[in-house]
């Protein structure tokens, strides 16, 4: 196979450019008969070039863009890996490279480095064009992959999680020491500044430096430090970052020392202000106790100088970018706020003054940093690539197929009212009218089957019919919600609070996607709830609001919603916070209905929040609760609707388990999957799903294949051969779940 790389390349001093470097070594070693070449985006004529760049295109000139292209169509590349960065495609935005891929007669491939939590209109449209047209699309994260598919600027199937790499060399000593190296010693090879340090505990920032890198939070928070530990030595290695020089000379790195002399840290602070040679950066990080990372913005989507640190074993402390939020919640470290010198300066405190903890996330750092080496990453690069040089989609999860519903019934259950609330047998009950809790899932599961198929507009009708018996259903005068609704038309109760509520605001969100006219009415309505100041303290209530909120990416969320979004993520904290135990890691002290939804919104909202607390806590609470559902055996054992309790000894039997439970355990694995990458959650999720049929401690099938109902229980008593709205509108959102993200087929 021969790819070509369009990217900055050395001699062009920045990140991209080493890390495109590495990536080309990593693509040759993994295979020595493909041909790796490389585009350089140049920002000024370069004394030479390296032998493997084969053609040049001028940052700012825009006739390069077109150029460029024709000679790669003519090059007899099989595949085009576009590595993508702000600031070094020419034109608004970078526009120019769409001209470039547009014009593309072979496959490309893009990788992003930075994906924008909050993009402007026409960075969000310079970015749409330059990924319609990719074969595949490689992001960094798990979370950077969900989103990405949630901005609904890439199908799933086309992006691929590949991690960044970093030089193998960084293991073998940390590896061998089973843990974190000594913290004073005087091995300094690699960096000989550190040679007459050898008694001090080291702090390390490396990189190009430029004001982003937030240098001056960790001076100021240093100030602090010392005070507790007086044999700290911050090191910031690394030129200053050539763009940063051009626009405005050394006047960041003046400041920062002049800021060491202003705070009386000169004894504690040695900057080394030199490009790192890897023996370099390997003696810095071998004597490095904590590694800081404070950058003072949430869109980085890597960081290189973070995976080296994980893979040498450092411990880390950081601000809350996007990268760190996900690899740091495996434990590697702690986070901290954007900007605030204070916490930082608490966080490296408290990881100094705990061995424990120190040794602790160091063992963390390098079981994570494991599957970052530049080997493992070429092996992966090179799959992504050849699949997108010979037209194949990425492939699906190992496992069983889930397959697709019949919607007969489903159909025969909706009418123009809404849909009906229960069934006898598989028919339709009309005296039971319908409740807003139904109509709401109907919304949800309406949505996802029209976009899963938009040729056809009868589900997305169905689903603006939902939106409607929802608007009718608010009061804004009362700040409430009615529920219940007779077939003729008339509501059965007044307005009020209550899990339906929550529910209503869940499939706003899901169907608030797009910029449909739908879409716009639908956040038209969950503005006027959400402003409303409705009353979601129940756990359940405040879990259904988050899967809403959490569905619509950032820049769709007003400020309402972003601060119930908050202040409805903090409220699960703090109710697991107070509740779990090592034996009992759930929010509440019984399990009762709907369980694992709340799990699910707490890894939600931390993603969506990029809180990696809030993450790591719903991550901790779900691998309780899929214990309690015996979700890795043979049969998932789901909540009984006996309920179970947190200090009442094991019973016989629980008495029935219901589809709903199941479709939260499906989703809440599903999430975790979006989140994590964890091939684990996968097969959970299949599990779950697999209970609908049969797989479950009774081996009976819930699930009516000739019609597509879903029986409403299962128990000692057999089948409840009813099939209402809520069972077989949970088993078609599992299965939309499933489906979302490659897992169905």
């Amino acid at each position: 196979m021969r790819v070509a790389i369009l990217s900055t390349y050395p001699p062009r001093r920045c990140g991209l450019a080493t890390f495109t470097a590495d990536l080309r070594n990593a693509l040759v070693s993994a295979d020595a008969s493909s041909e790796v070449v490389v585009a350089a985006v140049l920002d000024e004529e370069p004394a030479e070039t390296a032998p493997e760049v084969f053609l040049s295109v001028r940052q700012h000139e825009r006739g390069d863009y077109a150029r460029a292209a024709h000679a790669l169509n003519g090059s007899g590349v099989d595949v085009v890996l576009v590595e993508h960065e702000y600031g070094i495609f020419g034109g608004d935005f970078g526009e120019y490279l769409v001209e470039l891929v547009e014009a593309l007669s072979v496959p490309y491939v893009v990788t992003l480095h930075t994906l924008l939590r909050e993009p402007g209109p026409q960075q969000r449209a310079v970015l749409r064009r330059v990924l319609e047209g990719a074969s595949r699309v490689t992001v960094f994260t798990a979370m950077a992959r969900d989103q990405l598919v949630r901005s609904g600027l890439a199908s799933w199937d086309r992006v691929a999680v590949v991690n960044h790499g970093a030089p193998e060399h960084l293991l073998p000593d940390r590896r061998a020491e089973g843990a974190r190296r000594p913290r004073q010693g005087t091995e300094a090879a690699g960096l000989p500044e550190l040679g007459v340090h050898t008694d001090r505990r080291v702090l390390s920032t490396f990189g190009l430096l430029s004001p982003g890198k937030g240098i001056e939070v960790a001076l100021r928070a240093l100030g602090s430090v010392v005070e507790i530990h007086e044999d700290v030595l911050y090191v910031v290695a690394g030129r200053t970052h050539p763009d940063v020089v051009r626009r405005e000379g050394e006047q960041y790195r003046a400041m920062l020392q002049d800021l060491v002399v202003d705070l009386r840290l000169q004894d504690h602070v040695l900057f080394v202000d030199r490009y790192l040679s890897d023996e370099d950066i390997r003696g810095l990080l071998h004597r490095t106790e904590l590694f800081v990372t404070p950058y003072r913005s949430e869109d980085q989507v890597v960081s290189g100088v973070l995976t080296f640190a994980l893979v040498a074993g450092c411990p880390v402390v950081s601000t809350p970018y996007f990268y760190a939020t996900e690899v740091l919640s495996t434990g590697a470290g702690r986070l901290v706020g954007l900007d605030d010198h204070e916490a930082l300066a608490a966080a490296v405190s408290e990881f100094l003054g705990d061995e424990a903890s120190l040794q602790g996330a160091s063992r963390a750092a390098l079981e994570l940093g494991a599957q970052y080496t530049w080997p493992e990453v070429g092996r992966e690069t090179l799959k992504v690539l050849g699949e997108a040089a010979r037209g194949l989609d990425g492939g699906r999860a190992g496992g069983a197929a889930a397959p697709t519903p019949r919607l007969t019934h489903l159909r025969r259950m909706v009418d123009r009212g809404g849909i009906v609330q229960h069934a006898v047998g598989l028919e339709p009950d009309r005296s039971t009218g319908y409740c807003v809790d139904d109509v709401a899932r109907l919304g949800l599961v309406a949505a996802g089957l029209a976009r899963r198929d938009p040729r056809h507009g009868a589900w997305a009708e169905v689903a603006c019919r939902s939106t409607e018996f929802l608007a009718e259903a608010w009061d804004p005068g009362r700040g409430a919600m009615r529920n219940f609704r007779a077939v003729d038309g008339g509501w059965l109760d007044e307005p009020h609070h209550g899990d339906h509520v929550g529910r209503a605001i869940w499939a706003l969100g899901e169907m608030g996607l797009g910029s449909s006219a739908l879409a716009q009415r639908c956040r038209a309505l969950l503005h006027d709830v959400v402003v409303a100041d409705p009353v979601l303290s129940s756990p359940r209530s405040a879990s259904f609001a988050i899967l809403g909120l959490a569905r619509l990416p950032v820049d769709l969320l007003p400020t309402e919603e972003r601060h119930l979004l908050r202040r409805l993520g903090g409220h699960l904290t703090s109710l697991y916070e107070a509740h779990a135990s090592p034996e009992w890691q759930w929010f509440e002290d019984e399990l009762t209905y709907d369980n694992a939804r709340l799990a699910q919104a707490l890894v939600a909202a931390g993603a969506s929040r990029r809180d990696a607390d809030q993450v790591r806590l719903g991550l901790e609470a779900l691998e309780w609760y899929c214990g309690q559902c015996a979700a890795d055996s043979d049969a998932v054992v789901l909540v009984g609707n006996h309920w179970r309790h947190r200090h009442s000894a094991p019973v016989a039997s629980e008495g029935d388990e219901q589809p709903l439970d199941a479709a939260a355990l499906v989703e809440a694995c599903v999430e975790a999957f979006r989140v994590t990458g964890s091939a684990t959650y996968c097969q959970r999720a299949r599990n779950a799903f697999a209970w609908f049929h049969g797989r479950n401690r009774w081996r009976l099938s819930l699930y009516d294949e000739a019609s597509g109902g879903c029986h409403d229980g299962v128990g000692p008593d057999g089948l409840n051969r009813n099939a209402g709205a809520e069972s077989t509108l949970a088993y078609l959102q599992a299965w939309l779940a499933l489906e979302s993200v490659g897992l169905a087929q």
